[in-house]
């Protein structure tokens, strides 16, 4: 199963924010254990609007998600407010099969090559945009912690097993005597 964000990704000072704010939810729907299983993705739907579009996403919707089930080309969207409760929700009434799930053609189900900055709403590159920098960030610095958690967690357990073995070993000491 795949979730699409569908997010506002002009440059402007509110589309900024929208989408500062957009990334944060999914991100939070993202961390949450449930949905470690599922892929998930974000679309400038205010560039890729050919594809946003075959997902019945109208501009003016955004941001808005839509649950993918690649296997069946069946898909559903958001109704409601763009919320960790709302799109944890429709994950969910998907998985249990409670959603109108609409046939999509995947034939030509793909990302075109276009240069956003060369859309008339765009005035600069994402590239170097401060909020995908952020996210990067955010993403490392959490890869990183888990990391060091399996470490951790690793070192606790040889530390454990070798504590066991040296009982082991004291117990059968005893018992020899």
């Amino acid at each position: 199963m795949c979730i699409f964000g569908f997010l506002d990704g002009r440059y402007g000072k509110e589309s900024k924010k929208s989408f500062r704010n957009s990334l944060r939810v999914l991100e939070e729907v993202l961390n949450k254990k449930e949905n470690k299983p599922y892929y998930f993705a974000w679309v400038n739907a205010t560039c890729e609007r050919e594809f946003t579009e075959k997902f019945r996403v109208e501009v003016n919707d955004i941001p808005s998600v839509s649950v993918y089930i690649p296997s069946k080309n069946l898909f559903t969207n958001l109704i409601g407010s763009f919320d960790s409760d709302n799109i944890n929700n429709l994950i969910q009434k998907t998985l249990n099969g409670k959603v109108h799930l609409n046939k999509i053609q995947t034939s030509d189900l793909r990302l075109k090559e276009i240069k956003c900055s060369d859309i008339k709403e765009y005035n600069d590159s994402f590239e170097d945009d401060d909020i995908l920098n952020e996210l990067k960030e955010d993403i490392k610095r959490k890869r990183l912690e888990e990391e060091e958690e399996k470490k951790r967690q690793k070192i606790n357990e040889e530390f454990k097993r070798k504590k066991q073995e040296k009982e082991a070993k004291k117990n059968k000491d005893k018992l020899d005597l």
